[in-house]
Formats: C-alpha cells, structure tokens, sequence
C-alpha cells in the first residue's frame, strides 16, 4: 500500500523528492540523474539537427502526456515529431492484431533506423510499451524510456539508450513527474534555441 500523503502540499513535497532522486541509465548502466538530463537534451538536439523522426508511446495519462510534449516539440523545436494516438488507427491495430501491438504495427512500419522512440509506463511493465521498446532497440531506432513504482519493471531493465526511473509507488506522482522530467529537457532547448539547436 503506497504512502499516503497528509496533505496536498506533502504529495507535493514527495513529487519533488521524487523527481530530484529519479534514477537514470544509459544503456543498462547507472548514471547520475543530471547526467541523463544533459544526455537527453543532446539526443534530442542531434534527431532535430539530422531531421530524425520523434515517436512517443503510452496509455492513459502517458498517452495524453505523449501527445501534449509530442506537440510541444514540434512546436517549439521544430522536430518531426509524432504521436500514435488517432483513434481509428489505435482501434484497428487492436482489433487486428491485438492490443499489445497497438504502437509495434504502425510504429514498426512507419520508424526508421536513426529516429528516436520515447517510451512512457509508469509501471514500466505495459505489454504495448515493452513490444515498441524492444523493436526500437533492435532496428536502431534510439530509445528514452520513463518508468516508476518498483524496480524490478522490464522497461527499466532493459539496456535503452537512455532511462529514467521515478522513485515513488504512487501513480500520480510517477506521471506528474515524468512529465516534468521531459519537459525541463524539451523548455530549456527551447529556452536557448538559438545556442543549442544553430550553434
């Protein structure tokens, strides 16, 4: 049973204890947090740059967060990047080919070697996440996963290009902080755009 905070400035408190202590891999291997921040900006720089396509998954929350940072980037950074979230696309991948390949069918048709795939679970055990994230690592797509709640998730444990796990067992902060994660990378390329995306 999750921790419950007291309050709403205490689940606020625990959100920033959790984001603060997230922990992060590059390829399997543990890094510091701020390492994995710098990396993540550097990795999407470079797809921007080469003109890669950026790809998100996730469902639920992590579907909705994918299609708001998807259009921030493309907005913002001026990235190719998309999301796989029509409706009429997701039903008929279910429909067809079950709902564990929802992303892998289109995602493997349409991605190609060098783009980049953000894979967002918060449980990080997703059947449709781990199936996208085990086709990027295979045909050189990059991958950044984002998970939380426990450790032993197969998302965190597999050697993405890079990883992040959120330290909390409660669903929300897990989300919230995903988020932020990804958003304190995608608002300070765009905050230094000039430097960064032309220099």
């Amino acid at each position: 049973m999750p921790e419950i905070p007291n309050t709403p400035k205490d689940w606020l408190l625990d959100l920033n204890k959790a984001i603060l202590s997230s922990g992060c891999k590059k390829k399997g291997k543990i890094i510091g947090f701020e390492d994995g921040l710098t990396i993540a900006e550097s990795l999407i720089q470079a797809k921007i740059k080469s003109g890669s396509s950026v790809w998100w998954v996730g469902n639920g929350g992590s579907a909705a967060m994918c299609s708001h940072l998807s259009q921030d980037m493309l907005n913002k950074l001026g990235a190719r990047s998309m999301v796989l979230g029509d409706a009429s696309l997701m039903t008929c991948m279910a429909n067809d080919f079950g709902y564990e390949n929802v992303y892998y069918k289109p995602l493997k048709t349409l991605a190609k070697s060098g783009d980049l795939l953000i894979a967002i679970s918060s449980s990080g055990d997703s059947e449709n996440i781990i199936s996208c994230s085990k086709m990027a690592l295979e045909t050189g797509i990059d991958l950044i996963s984002l998970s939380g709640l426990h450790e032993n998730n197969r998302l965190w444990s597999m050697e993405s290009d890079l990883s992040f796990f959120v330290t909390s067992n409660l669903y929300g902060i897990v989300e919230v902080a995903h988020e932020a994660i990804l958003h304190s990378v995608i608002e300070t390329l765009w905050l230094n755009k000039k430097e960064i995306l032309n220099g």
